[in-house]
């Protein structure tokens, strides 16, 4: 057998195995599922899920654009089709923009866990989770919401997956 043969295969299986790795990567940044329920095939896919603690998010006004850390929002409100979003400082700001597609923006920092048909929280600031039917959150500045009975196994997984 011919070494350039050899050499080809080797280098055929490298890539294979390069490429599949960097595959498994983009899966799971991508994923909503995060890594809790994905098998740990590489040690490295841990940390795909810390999002940068300097990351800021865009947040149309009535009076311009205000950018605003994300690791500073506590949670969200949606008020038809405007969201107040809460801050960890007490102030609030309201954007012309639905839940759903603030969610969307955020889509990547798995810390961001929707509870109710109206509330969205940051899991960073989680103080407690009261059982019952749907339960309740209470979060570190005291504020409760409730966890709707329908999104109550999302969240619980939500929870389990991110601490």
């Amino acid at each position: 057998m011919p070494i350039c043969y050899f050499k080809n295969k080797v280098f055929k299986i490298f890539l294979f195995f390069t490429l599949k790795y960097y595959c498994v990567m983009e899966i799971v940044k991508k994923s909503d599922m995060g890594l809790a329920k994905m098998p740990l095939l590489y040690p490295e896919l841990r940390t795909i899920r810390a999002a940068p603690a300097h990351r800021k998010i865009a947040l149309p006004t009535s009076d311009g654009v205000c950018f605003e850390k994300t690791e500073n929002i506590l949670f969200l409100v949606a008020e038809g089709n405007y969201t107040t979003i809460h801050f960890q400082d007490g102030h609030h700001t309201t954007v012309c923009k639905t839940l759903s597609a603030i969610e969307d923006t955020l889509n990547n920092l798995h810390q961001f866990v929707r509870i109710h048909r109206s509330h969205t929280i940051n899991l960073n600031w989680l103080k407690k989770y009261v059982r019952g039917k749907g339960g309740y959150v209470i979060m570190e500045n005291g504020e409760s919401m409730n966890v709707s009975a329908g999104r109550r196994t999302a969240f619980m997984e939500a929870i389990e997956g991110y601490f």
